[in-house]
């Protein structure tokens, strides 16, 4: 073993003893494990295989996190040239700070992630990224990993190098930009987004409802008119009856004084006329009652007959000499 690596050993032992002392979480276990990796790490650090020196670095912080640890983590990131990353692994280390009563390599890392912090903040490359052409929808990428919404249209710290730019939306046709950014450089995107021919769907043609037909009403049943005739059949029934049995009572006052139905007394003439009189009003009364009965039954039928409406009928009775009847127009 190197005398380089004995005092690293050392105080990274040192370290993990002191988590252990000071936060009582660390298993056994996990101490030794951390020990394990971090001891990996420094070996693929030295030997700038940054990747491997990466990720142990990075499992050795999570089992027993450490300042001294999170230091080597952020070096690591710098050989990748992910100096975003190694920026957000220095200031972690200053924000938490280390305890005056901590061992001298965590005083020592917590001195040199500020030194070493602001030799790196220069050298970050910063992109502005803008959408044109689309809604509020648009999925921006850089390298294939997505980008907030709220670090569109701002100055975003970005790695420096060669990267892809690209948008997307539904409806939308995608862009791309490639862009290649130094060390410290500061540059804009505008990524474009247009319709997309083959997705636009054209708008929907709302037809406005059609009436519901409405269905005729019924026609009403008007049986004024058959009334109308029912009661002159009924007003000639009574003149007729009444006139009857006042023709049958002069009858019979003639019968009684005048025997010879040919000559009766001077003081009886008011009878002999009364008598013919009513020998022709009681039979057209009956004539005028069949004949309103007569029309009132033809109306009353024509009404309820849905071929022949009623009501372009007109039906008048009608009394002759020797006849009745009924006369209508249609």
């Amino acid at each position: 073993m190197t005398r380089t690596l004995r005092p690293w050993l050392a105080g990274i032992a040192l370290g993990l003893f002191w988590v252990s002392v000071a936060s009582a979480e660390p298993s056994a276990e996990d101490r030794a494990t951390a020990r394990s990796l971090a001891t990996e790490g420094y070996w693929a650090l030295r030997d700038k295989r940054y990747a491997e020196a990466a990720d142990r670095f990075s499992r050795a912080d999570a089992l027993v996190h450490a300042p001294t640890l999170t230091l080597d983590w952020a070096r690591s990131l710098m050989g990748l040239g992910r100096l975003v990353e190694a920026a957000e692994r220095y200031e972690l280390i200053i924000r938490e700070g280390v305890d005056p009563k901590a061992p001298p390599s965590w005083q020592r890392a917590l001195s040199d992630a500020k030194t070493e912090l602001a030799a790196l903040r220069p050298r970050l490359s910063w992109v502005t990224i803008t959408v044109t052409g689309g809604g509020t929808d648009a999925n921006v990428t850089i390298d294939g990993v997505a980008v907030s919404a709220a670090a569109l249209g701002v100055r975003r710290a970005i790695n420096p190098g060669a990267h892809d730019f690209a948008v997307a939306a539904k409806g939308y046709l995608g862009g791309h930009q490639a862009l290649s950014l130094a060390e410290g450089e500061e540059n804009s995107v505008t990524l474009e987004l247009k319709l997309d021919p083959d997705q636009q769907q054209p708008e929907p043609v709302i037809e406005a409802p059609k009436p519901e037909p409405v269905a005729p009403a019924p026609p009403t049943r008007n049986h004024t008119p058959a009334y109308v005739a029912f009661g002159v059949g009924a007003a000639g029934l009574v003149v007729g009856s009444v006139s009857g049995i006042l023709w049958l009572s002069k009858r019979s006052t003639l019968e009684k004084h005048c025997p010879n139905s040919q000559e009766c007394p001077p003081d009886q003439s008011d009878n002999v006329d009364a008598y013919h009189t009513l020998s022709i009003v009681a039979p057209t009364g009956f004539a005028v009652a069949a004949a309103g009965i007569a029309t009132g039954i033809t109306l009353w039928a024509f009404e309820g007959s849905s071929a022949s409406p009623a009501r372009g009928l007109v039906v008048r009775p009608y009394v002759g000499v020797g006849s009745i009847g009924a006369r209508g127009s249609f």
